[in-house]
This record gives C-alpha cells, structure tokens and sequence, in this order.
C-alpha cells in the first residue's frame, strides 16, 4: 500500500485537491469565528472541518456512543491509513452532500462503495487511484527526504481532521478513527450551523486553556459561480458592486493556483545548478565568507549587548 503524504491545512490546497477529483463548485474557507453572523456569511455550506491535536487520554476518555443504522442514508468509512485523515474528512462532507457537483469517477466511487462497511469503505478509499493520486499531489518536492518511516512519539505533535455535516435531518460527526458515526442530534427543521456550534465549542474545552492550535475550514458552494449567476440574472443592471466582488474572488482563485504551483514544484536543482554557476565563477567562496563574517559580527553584537 502506497504512503501518503502530510497535507496542509490551507482553503487553496483543498479547493485544489477537490477539483483534481473532478469536483465542481466547491471551494473552502477558513471559520475564524463560530458565530452565527460568521458562519451564515459563508453562503451555503455543505459541512465543516475540523483540525485539533490528538491527544491519546482525551480519545480515550471520549465514550460517546456511536450511531447504528445510518448506513442508508449517510457514507461512513474508517482510517486505515496514516495521513489520509484531511481527504477522508473532505471526502465525508463531499459524498453525504446531495448538492455537490462530484464528478463522474468521484460518484462513481460513491455508487460502488454504497453497500461497504465502514472498514471496506476505508479501504476503497486507500486503494483509490484517483483520490491517492489526488492527495499526494502535495507531497513535498524533497529528493533528499529519508524513505524510512518511523511510528510517531509521545512527543510528536499529531494532528487530526473530522467532520461534521447535515444528513436526512440528523447532524453527524464523523471521525475516522472511531468506529463508526457520532449522532450529534435531530434536526428537526433548525438550521443546522446553530446546532453544530455548540458541539464543537464543546470538543475545543475539553482541552486545556494552554491549547490553541485548532483549525475549522467550511466546505461551501463557490462564491465566484454564485456571483456569476447574480450579474448574468441582472444583465445591465448588476451593479458594480457585484463585479468588483467578482474580480476579487477570481484573484484569490488565482493567487491560489499560483502558491500550489510554488508548493508541488522542486527548487534544489534549480539551487544546485546556481551553486555549480557561482564556484564556477568564483562567486560562492566570497559570498559564503560573507555570510559567516555577518553571523560573526551579529554574535559579537549580541554579546556586547548582554554585557551591558
């Protein structure tokens, strides 16, 4: 079975990953706050996700039940592998939305592991060409990466995606790593960004008040299609408000697109040909001694200051 690399938790990364996979419409914003006005400013979401630091006495400690008989109506699949927790919680929100564009092979993928258990479904997510191809398409461009792979420490920093979404009227969270789905209650008619609030404030104290280090990102319809719907509807009479919203959603598309091409791409041997130009031209000895006769000078700077 193929490693899987790390992803970063970032809009444009996802976003980008998503598409890869054939998906349409979706883009993904950061959630700096979880208030109403907040959360409703994003548009229509499908579901959020959340990154926290896993720590092994607090999911031991969390007994919660997990739901039974979902397997009708919401797509569940267990983490059998290391580092796919980010896809696979991208992938719990995008195959339990019905208002996502997914795609050919992505609904086909849907289609064919309907009747899967949990722990199959996880599996057919890690044998899955396309959404493999799709996740590793981040891995660090790094010839000089050791290929040995060591099991994690307890001083190891962990980090761990879930996600929580609206489904047939029941707000869920779903977390790979337990053994099934976690009921978070019915719906009932209420709009679910108010329900899920205080359940993941909830998740955020069970943690000391010294951690800080969460991440939530909300998986929402494309802000840019959505414009374009509104000036095509309005023709002459869209006003310039909305166009202007328009270019500054394309240049953030844009400005993403090129940090991912800044990411996949291998710089060393770029760095390695422009090392082997300055010694062949006698340039990288005097710059080398000048960056050593700076250190020197700002050690001895740091030393007179302490002496003072």
């Amino acid at each position: 079975m193929s490693e899987w690399c790390t992803v970063e938790s970032d809009p444009g990364v996802f976003t980008d990953l998503v598409e890869s996979m054939g998906v349409k419409g979706v883009t993904f914003e950061e959630v700096y706050s979880l208030d109403s006005a907040s959360l409703h400013a994003l548009g229509q979401v499908h579901g959020l996700i959340f990154l926290f630091k896993w720590q092994q006495d607090l999911a031991q400690k969390d007994d919660r039940p997990t739901a039974t008989a979902y397997e009708d109506h919401l797509f569940f699949a267990k983490q059998v592998i290391t580092n796919a927790c980010a896809t696979q919680a991208i992938l719990s929100v995008l195959l339990n939305s019905e208002k996502v564009q997914l795609g050919e092979e992505l609904s086909n993928f849907k289609g064919f592991t309907k009747e899967f258990d949990a722990e199959t479904k996880g599996l057919a997510i890690s044998n899955s060409d396309l959404v493999r191809t799709a996740h590793n398409s981040f891995a660090s461009p790094n010839p000089f990466a050791s290929e040995e792979s060591r099991m994690a420490t307890k001083d190891d920093d962990l980090y761990h995606f879930i996600a929580y979404v609206p489904v047939a009227g029941k707000l869920y969270e779903l977390d790979g790593l337990k053994p099934g789905p976690i009921l978070l209650g019915e719906l009932d008619g209420a709009d679910w960004l108010e329900k899920v609030t205080p359940a993941i404030q909830a998740r955020i104290e069970t943690y000391s008040s010294s951690e800080i280090r969460f991440n939530m990102m909300a998986v929402v319809a494309s802000r840019a299609d959505e414009l374009k719907a509104q000036i095509a509807a309005l023709g002459d009479a869209a006003p310039p408000e909305l166009k202007q919203q328009l270019v500054l959603e394309e240049q953030k598309v844009q400005r993403w697109k090129a940090e991912n091409v800044r990411r996949k791409h291998n710089y060393v041997p770029f760095i390695i040909n422009l090392l082997k130009e300055l010694a062949a031209k006698q340039q990288l000895g005097p710059l080398i001694d000048a960056v050593k006769e700076k250190q020197r000078q700002k050690a001895a700077a740091g030393g007179g200051a302490k002496k003072k």
